[in-house]
């Protein structure tokens, strides 16, 4: 497995959004921002299931992340949706309550309910070889 590059983890550390682009299996694609956790050897974040991020990447699993900011450091990743992973929920959850503390105030209650209910899934992300 590929570790992030030195330049690209310290810039993961400063950044509070990842800017992710996603492509289609038409070669299309598109770039949003997403909240994220940063583990040592993965990012993971979470989305709706039926989010057109989540089918480009059931499609292909392929991204493209900038960290920061939309001009940002980036890294080509590859992308996997994770079922059934209840204790990297929690953590998950954790740390955007911590990190992002006021969004939480409207996001958690949604998240936790969307955990519950399977409506939200985990993605993770690992760069490419």
């Amino acid at each position: 497995m590929m570790t992030f590059p030195l330049e690209f983890r310290r810039a993961l550390q400063r950044a509070k959004l990842l800017y992710m682009t996603t492509f289609g299996a038409n070669g299309k694609s598109g770039t949003v921002p997403v909240l994220f956790l940063f583990d040592d050897d993965a990012i993971y974040f979470c989305s709706q299931r039926d989010t057109l991020k989540v089918r480009r990447i059931r499609q292909t699993g392929r991204v493209t992340v900038r960290a920061g900011k939309p001009d940002g450091p980036s890294l080509p990743c590859s992308a996997q949706l994770l079922e059934n992973v209840p204790e990297l929920q929690a953590r998950l959850l954790r740390t955007y309550r911590r990190r992002y503390w006021l969004r939480w105030l409207i996001l958690g209650p949604r998240l936790r309910k969307a955990f519950a209910n399977g409506t939200e899934i985990l993605i993770r992300l690992v760069p490419d070889v």
